[in-house]
């Protein structure tokens, strides 16, 4: 009788031992919504935020009561749960049981995901932040446009957007370090990361988490980010770039470089940019001589539409696009998330300030052609 009891508890232990890390690993989904037009959700996998690219993971079957259930052997990541026509963003660590009830797809609650609710505090923060420091002055331009106010004054109002919005990207930051500590959420913030005077918390956070999830593609994911924010940063050098332009003849960077460069992304649909080109033109026109030159990069995705806000603005420096929008390589490159982003650079092509726009860069401009 000792014997088959022995050889019972053993195989127990092994059953144990094999069962539990999966169970460390996995997560649930599970709830109740009513009033679905389908039987079933898709869940998908963000693989890449700048890129938007994800990858469909289950279709999760709804019964006629609206409910659901289902568990997963999947990494920590943000995953999209698709509700009909709407999804819900999730971010999803190991051994979270999530569940999701609501009588309408506008009516939803989520529970069981402490990361999920950090994302969630941190989007609707996201928005006030918009609202208050960049959407509104966009209300007031589109006001005092109706009343045909000045172009000066517009001008101004634009460079308040420009400025506000690093304004509000900063006080993202600010959110992440006072809230987030080493959720899973993180990676979500991740695309609106700025660098400089941000490095040294960026830095250490991405060390942090790395020691809270070791295995985690997330952590590779942040190292890489952190990696781009250091490339991109005053006192980096910013390899040669070369692109077509609208005759589609290849530009280079480096043959198009003057004693101080401004890499210039625009797009001919970002009003800010559009402004700005005033500004760019008396730069080039006052400077270009004493060796001032401006390397544009448009992240338009129509041809036509480039083309002509180059000759309406009457943007005669070296201009080139491939026409992709934000998946143009060089973009993504150098993680451009917004417009305008600029990076003014030396002879050497090193970095010497990063979006720095309107009297700023005017100032900066005047200052190093005046020693």
């Amino acid at each position: 009788m000792q014997y088959p009891f022995r050889f019972i508890f053993i195989i127990s232990i092994v059953l144990f031992a094999s069962c539990t890390p999966k169970k460390q690993q996995s997560f649930s989904i599970s709830g109740k919504i009513t009033g679905l037009n389908n039987s079933y959700l898709i869940l998908s996998k963000i693989d890449d935020l700048q890129q938007k690219s994800t990858t469909i993971v289950d279709t999760l079957k709804v019964n006629t009561k609206g409910e659901f259930n289902s568990v997963y052997l999947l990494p920590p990541a943000i995953y999209n749960l698709h509700l009909d026509s709407k999804k819900i963003t999730l971010a999803i660590d190991k051994g979270q049981n999530i569940n999701i009830k609501g009588t309408t797809t506008n009516n939803i609650i989520i529970e069981g995901s402490s990361d999920t609710d950090l994302l969630n505090k941190y989007e609707t923060y996201r928005v006030f932040s918009l609202n208050r420091l960049v959407k509104s002055v966009r209300k007031d331009i589109k006001q005092l446009k109706k009343e045909g106010v000045s172009k000066t004054k517009i001008a101004d109002l634009r460079e308040l957007e420009v400025e506000n919005y690093k304004i509000h990207l900063n006080e993202l930051i600010n959110f992440v370090k006072d809230s987030m500590n080493t959720s899973i959420a993180i990676y979500y913030t991740s695309t609106r990361w700025v660098g400089n005077e941000n490095l040294p918390f960026l830095n250490q956070l991405v060390l942090s988490f790395e020691e809270a999830h070791p295995t985690s593609e997330i952590t590779q994911k942040l190292k890489n980010k952190l990696h781009l924010l250091q490339k991109t940063s005053v006192g980096s050098v910013i390899a040669t770039i070369e692109m077509p332009n609208n005759l589609n003849e290849v530009i280079s960077l480096n043959n198009s470089k003057g004693n101080y460069t401004l890499i210039d992304f625009w797009a001919s649909w970002c009003p800010p940019c559009r402004t700005e080109s005033v500004l760019l033109n008396e730069l080039y026109s006052t400077y270009h001589e004493k060796g001032f030159e401006i390397y544009g990069i448009s992240l338009d995705s129509k041809r036509k539409n480039w083309i002509k806000a180059i000759e309406k603005d009457k943007r005669i420096w070296p201009e080139v696009s491939t026409v992709e929008g934000f998946k143009t390589p060089i973009s993504i490159e150098y993680g451009i998330t917004a417009l305008p982003t600029n990076f003014l650079i030396d002879a050497t092509g090193k970095i010497i300030a990063v979006n720095i726009h309107g009297t700023a860069l005017e100032e900066k401009i005047t200052e190093l052609f005046s020693n």
